[in-house]
């Protein structure tokens, strides 16, 4: 579903009969706040969820792959994020990082902090995995240019085969998407938002119906 339809679909509701004390005309950004809450709400309740079974696979369900170019230099390099991911404790906002033409080649995600620690460790040495880490992009900064980027370590160089380009499977804050944009979320899940939607907004000071026009006299 677009967000554009599930933002309709609140309109609509919202002048019907069924809305009850709520009908009236609600000016589209106000709706697209609450959705926006919603939307996180949801997320975060399906990261505690993970949190207590240990298993956040249900996250995966709210995700989209995209692909970006990696820029390299040597066993280093980065990749300009299209979008911020979701905040999430431990990084969950990105899924996954991928080699694009071989999704087997999983890189390993690592917290900018821990950088310095796992540089001292044998393990270091031993380990061949690509690693990346969140990071702002301090690179290409103004108006218009992506906030983040992944910072890429421990790249393959040739003769091995180089990764030109990744798939990078994130949960992206509904706000940073335009109407039209296909949004993903679990089967079924579109009723739930909008419900949430109309639950929040009952909470809020009602539309004003009243016609402020004056009346000559």
């Amino acid at each position: 579903m677009k967000k554009i339809h599930l933002i309709d679909t609140i309109k609509d509701f919202l002048l019907s009969d069924n809305a009850g004390d709520m009908k009236g005309v609600y000016h589209e950004e106000i709706i697209k706040v609450h959705l926006n809450d919603a939307f996180n709400q949801s997320i975060y309740a399906a990261w505690l969820n993970g949190k207590k079974f240990s298993e956040y696979s249900q996250l995966d369900a709210w995700s989209k792959t995209y692909e970006a170019d990696v820029v390299q230099a040597a066993t280093t390099g980065y990749v300009l994020l299209p979008f911020a991911p979701v905040q999430l404790p431990d990084g969950m906002g990105i899924r996954q990082v991928m080699d694009h033409d071989d999704n087997t080649r999983v890189l390993a995600p690592m917290e900018a902090t821990a950088n310095v620690v796992f540089s001292e460790l044998d393990v270091n040495t031993m380990d061949d995995t690509p690693i990346y880490t969140l990071e702002q992009n301090n690179i290409s900064t103004g108006a218009g240019e992506e906030s983040h980027l992944l910072r890429l370590t421990k790249l393959p160089m040739l003769p091995d085969t180089v990764i030109a380009s990744v798939d990078i499977m994130m949960i992206v804050p509904l706000d940073l998407l335009d109407d039209y944009s296909d949004l993903a979320m679990p089967n079924g899940m579109e009723n739930d938002l909008i419900q949430q939607v109309i639950m929040l907004m009952s909470k809020k000071p009602m539309p004003d119906n009243n016609n402020d026009q004056v009346i000559s006299r």
